[in-house]
């Protein structure tokens, strides 16, 4: 991740190998903060969606247009997933770090997470079940529904204990590498910039 990171998104970004994740990384910056804010409105949020393939592109026409209709409300459902996004940033580094959790985000997601259930709905499929969320019932808050049964997928699956904290930054993803060795969100952005900081050390030094 850029120190001065631009605020549209890119496939370049989706770097966590789970949705969920991605969504968590959707703010960041320099070192360990969290001040760069790339969901500026709910436009962001429902670019983002169809990105990461939460929504497709007619439900991104659809939510476009409640949005546009009932921009108050899209603030606000806006904000109520930046609020989830940041609790769940706080559950998921605790646990890829072995820390103990703190009551407060472990709690808010709980609430969300029981929200999302509560408004999904139980299918069946080929080989089994599924939860999904019908737009037509959730309308502006689809996205973060979506969002909050992708959660609940992840903290109750063997994945959970791939999720990996970058080195560097604070963006999160899980770790497929062999050996489990992946410190870095991407090599093209903290891993390149750790390389170069340790070079420049070692100049220093010989110097």
């Amino acid at each position: 991740m850029s120190e001065k990171e631009p605020t549209s998104l890119t496939a370049d970004d989706l770097i966590a190998g789970h949705a969920c994740l991605d969504f968590l990384n959707t703010t960041g910056g320099g070192a360990k903060s969290r001040e760069n804010e790339r969901l500026l409105s709910y436009q962001d949020l429902v670019e983002w969606a169809l990105l990461s393939k939460v929504i497709t592109n007619s439900q991104r026409t659809s939510l476009r247009r409640l949005a546009k209709t009932s921009p108050k409300d899209a603030q606000a459902s806006l904000d109520r997933a930046q609020v989830f996004r940041e609790a769940l940033h706080h559950v998921f580094v605790a646990q890829a770090r072995g820390e103990k959790m703190q009551a407060g985000p472990l709690q808010a997601v709980r609430v969300e997470v029981t929200r999302c259930l509560l408004h999904s709905e139980l299918k069946q499929e080929t080989h089994g079940f599924s939860r999904s969320i019908d737009l037509q019932a959730a309308g502006l808050d689809t996205i973060l529904l979506r969002v909050g049964l992708l959660a609940n997928d992840l903290l109750l699956s063997d994945d959970l204990r791939l999720v990996k904290n970058c080195d560097r930054c604070s963006w999160l993803y899980l770790d497929r590498s062999k050996g489990g060795r992946r410190r870095w969100c991407s090599m093209r952005a903290c891993g390149n910039r750790a390389k170069v900081q340790r070079f420049a050390k070692r100049q220093r030094a010989e110097e």
